[in-house]
């Protein structure tokens, strides 16, 4: 196992797989807060609706 080669990207190719990840954590977090402001309107109505 220790003779074994390892492939590893190149620091430039590390660094836009690591930006691509940022930006997909980005993405979700964006959506994330997207749909828990949609969920506290859509609380809101119903409270409205059966008040």
């Amino acid at each position: 196992m220790a003779k074994m080669p390892i492939s590893v990207p190149s620091i430039e190719e590390q660094q836009k797989i690591g930006t691509f990840f940022k930006q997909l954590d980005d993405t979700i977090t964006l959506h994330q807060r997207e749909a828990e402001k949609l969920k506290n309107i859509k609380q809101s109505y119903l409270n409205e609706l059966f008040v």
